[in-house]
This record gives structure tokens, C-alpha cells and sequence, in this order.
């Protein structure tokens, strides 16, 4: 069984998702995000797949009720566009004309299409956050906290390795030496 501090540190790590890069809040008016992309990396799909991995889930985890869906093709020559869905509440009037055609009472989508083919991931997530008017979320003291101790905690594990192998090495040195002096005893007599 794992001891419960490794379980702990490993929740930590998820702390990755609420802050950084992508950590925003939506308005109420964007209703829907699409990014559609290539598969591959050729012909500058590059940031939009690097957006989609490592920015977009906190994107997610900061806006639940926002659907955000993502559309992959085969085609690099296709363009990669991020499309924005807007509500726009039905205006409504004290009177009702007859020549005005009734609608329905759930909200209208207004799209904006931003091509983002050949941009980084940073220069999307600063597309979006302008075109949206979106807040970032910037991390709290425990979050800030959290951070450096997993940082702390990563470099005292790097050291810890490091000595760890330094320490197999010098066994695999001494038995291959033992292994030696025996071959040439054994040789001698």
C-alpha cells in the first residue's frame, strides 16, 4: 500500500489545474468555446494542441458550466480556429408588434471565429482573454504556498536520486573489484 504522504503529494500535483497559465474566469456572456485543430503539429497546429493540453483544463476547471469542445481533423492544410459563443439576451419590449416574430425564450448565439494557426499556446490564451474580457485567477497564498513545497519537495527528490546512484555505483565498483582480486587469486594458485 502507498503510504498516505506519496498520496498526498501526488493530490498536490493537481494543484497544477486550478493556477497558471489558462486559470481564468469567463463572463456570463461566452456560452461555448470550440477548438478545432489538426492532429498533427505540421502547418502551425502546434499552439492550438499545446493550448488544448496544458491550458484548456484549467480553462475547464475554472468554468464548469462553460461547454468547451474540441474538433480534431486529418487535414494540416485546414485552418486552426478557436470559435467563441456568445449569449445574447432577446430583447424584450413593453409592447408586441404583430410583425415581430416571436422567439424563443432561451438565449441567441453570436460566434467569433479567431484563426490561431501559427501562435503559441500564450498567444491564444491572450486572444481569448481579450476577446472575452475574461479575469485571471490569480493564486491564493495556500496555492503559493503549496507551490513551493511541491517544488522543495521535486528538488529534494532529484538529490536523493542522485545520491541514490552515486551509491549503486560504488557497490557495482567494489563487487566488480572484489570480483578481480578473487579471478586473481584463483589464477595464482
Amino acid at each position: 500500500m502507498v503510504s498516505i504522504l506519496q498520496r498526498m503529494r501526488k493530490l498536490k500535483t493537481l494543484l497544477a489545474i486550478r493556477v497558471g497559465p489558462g486559470a481564468a474566469i469567463l463572463p456570463k456572456e461566452v456560452a461555448k468555446l470550440n477548438l478545432s485543430f489538426c492532429q498533427h503539429i505540421d502547418g502551425g497546429h502546434r499552439g492550438a494542441r499545446k493550448f488544448w493540453r496544458e491550458m484548456l483544463p484549467r480553462l475547464q476547471y475554472r468554468n464548469p458550466g462553460v461547454p468547451m469542445t474540441i474538433t480534431r481533423h486529418l487535414d494540416p492544410s485546414l485552418p486552426a480556429t478557436l470559435t467563441i459563443f456568445y449569449r445574447r439576451p432577446v430583447a424584450t419590449s413593453t409592447t408586441t408588434s404583430p410583425s415581430s416574430p416571436v422567439t424563443p425564450s432561451g438565449p441567441r448565439r453570436v460566434e467569433k471565429a479567431i484563426d490561431i494557426k501559427n501562435l503559441s499556446e500564450a498567444g491564444i490564451l491572450q486572444l481569448l482573454l481579450l476577446e472575452t474580457k475574461a479575469t485571471p485567477c490569480e493564486p491564493t497564498e495556500v496555492e503559493l504556498q503549496e507551490l513551493r513545497e511541491l517544488e522543495e519537495q521535486k528538488e529534494r527528490s532529484r538529490r536523493d536520486s542522485e545520491r541514490s546512484l552515486e551509491v549503486r555505483r560504488q557497490r557495482k565498483r567494489e563487487e566488480a573489484m572484489l570480483k578481480a582480486a578473487r579471478g586473481e587469486v584463483l589464477q595464482a594458485t
